[in-house]
């Protein structure tokens, strides 16, 4: 028996068929378009089980990823602190300048942004307040002292701002 007739026992009737160029009586092509069905959802399924996996595990880098910079936004505060207490005895600062910079350069490249607060509106969405005070030359809810600076990341927030925002006095 020669190779080809080896291979030609392994094929079924309905793939000799197709091999020879004949076509497939129509319950055989039936057949053959459900089980090409059949394997398409299969790979649709797979394709959505991949993607979930996938996005899954983006999410799980970023919280983790996240939480690496909500510490390293805590030291960098830390040394803005300190450069202005230096600053305030009269203390060289240009080493804690260049510190602050590279750290800096590292929240860009995060894409790490501060919120801006002071003077603004009170936005809940990126300020917590801490503390209303009576003042009747901002207008009611304008933010006239930022405690702690908020920040964000990929258009999220990784942490409020803590303000102080205006109220009205009310006249007796």
């Amino acid at each position: 028996m020669s190779e080809n007739e080896k291979g030609d026992d392994i094929f079924s009737e309905k793939e000799k068929q197709m091999k020879i160029g004949t076509n497939p009586p129509a319950p055989a092509l039936d057949e053959l378009n459900d089980l090409l069905e059949k394997e398409k959802q299969k790979s649709l399924r797979l394709l959505a089980d991949y993607q979930n996996l996938e996005k899954q595990t983006i999410d799980r880098i970023n919280t983790r990823g996240d939480k690496i910079i909500l510490d390293f936004l805590t030291v960098y505060e830390d040394f803005i602190r300190t450069k202005d207490a230096y600053e305030k005895e009269g203390g060289n600062v240009d080493s804690l300048n260049g510190i602050i910079k590279n750290m800096e350069t590292i929240l860009d490249h995060y894409e790490v942004k501060p919120i801006e607060a002071e003077g603004k509106k009170l936005d809940p969405k990126l300020h917590e307040v801490v503390q209303e005070i009576e003042d009747n030359d901002h207008e009611e809810g304008t933010i006239v002292k930022e405690i702690t600076k908020g920040y964000i990341i990929r258009d999220e927030v990784i942490k409020y701002s803590k303000v102080c925002v205006s109220k009205k006095l009310i006249k007796k």
